[in-house]
């Protein structure tokens, strides 16, 4: 039998794989990521470390992900002026702060880390955010 984590996760991926744009999908990796930080953030408070481990292993889980597609956008422009893959390389520093951030929450079960992650996920998700209602208002005056 699936665990109810199991069930809201797979939930939640199906949505993203209904997704159209790159866009939707990265804003929508940001929400899960956050939601996972929240979750983190209220299992340190209660002192349940085995469901902190399985949120933190969640949030590591999403955060490759964006990794890899950060590392895909500047293997698609090694072709490319430096300029263009400024932004992919700035991901994956932002993405690689987080790593250390979530493993020193593991490591010392601080909260400082995790508010340090979710500060800046925050704001990069603004960016991604926009981006997204951009795409759907361009697919919508297309159809």
């Amino acid at each position: 039998m699936k665990s109810p984590a199991t069930e809201y996760t797979r939930h939640q991926y199906g949505h993203l794989a209904r997704k159209e744009s790159i866009f939707q999908q990265t804003a929508l990796l940001y929400q899960l990521f956050l939601d996972d930080l929240d979750l983190c953030h209220g299992h340190i408070n209660s002192g349940d470390s085995a469901a902190r481990g399985e949120r933190i292993h969640h949030a590591l889980s999403i955060l490759m992900v964006l990794r890899n597609q950060a590392l895909a956008m500047v293997d698609n422009q090694q072709d490319q002026t430096p300029s263009a893959n400024a932004l992919p390389a700035r991901l994956l520093e932002l993405y690689d702060h987080c790593l250390a951030c979530l493993t020193a929450v593991i490591a010392d079960n601080d909260i400082a880390p995790l508010n340090t992650a979710w500060s800046m996920i925050d704001t990069v998700k603004g960016a991604w955010d926009e981006l997204a209602i951009q795409q759907e208002q361009t697919d919508g005056s297309e159809g």
